[in-house]
């Protein structure tokens, strides 16, 4: 019964979204759209142009809302969409790419809700969840303990310069008294 809910929410969602948001991929030119603490989503499509973008968001875990009024102006589709803009410099030329929008100040490891509104028009809901990331300082880069091959090959390695050590003073001793 709860998965019969489910899937007529999501057709309900779907069925009235006029336009889709969704995060960026490696196959849109970025390595994630995930951070510990923004999401990278896609732009509306340029047939908005020249509206202004307000992005309705809520953080499902604090049941905290947000929104984001006129945080842009959707860009006509003679040119790339924007916000996120990636350069490549070649010798000859520069080109740049506009990719998808950059939603910031996060918390780590939620989960969220983001809509697009554009003047009457409404895109898909999307849930999508920042990064779960462990405090650097709780990080223990020290070494933990010596293993019994680390001290092995330590002694080797310092039996070895003393003999190398040795025989060189001796070489040097002998041609020097040899002549």
């Amino acid at each position: 019964m709860r998965t019969m809910f489910i899937f007529f929410g999501i057709l309900f969602t779907l069925s009235n979204a006029e336009f889709q948001v969704s995060l960026l991929k490696e196959s849109d030119g970025v390595v994630t759209g995930r951070f510990a603490d923004s999401l990278l989503l896609s732009l509306p499509p340029c047939a908005l142009a020249t509206q202004s973008v307000t992005l309705e968001y809520n953080n499902t875990d604090t049941n905290e809302s947000k929104t984001l009024v006129n945080i842009f102006k959707v860009l006509p589709c003679r040119f790339r969409r924007d916000i996120i803009s990636t350069i490549e410099n070649n010798a000859q030329f520069t080109t740049s790419r506009n990719l998808g929008y950059q939603v910031t100040n996060l918390t780590t490891g939620s989960t969220y809700r983001f809509q697009y509104v554009v003047g009457a028009e409404k895109s898909n809901i999307l849930e999508v969840s920042t990064r779960q990331v462990k405090d650097h300082n709780q990080i223990d880069s020290g070494l933990p303990a010596c293993s019994g091959a680390m001290m092995v090959t330590t002694v080797i390695l310092s039996v070895s310069m003393f003999i190398l050590l040795v025989a060189l003073i001796f070489t040097v001793a002998h041609s020097l008294g040899g002549d």
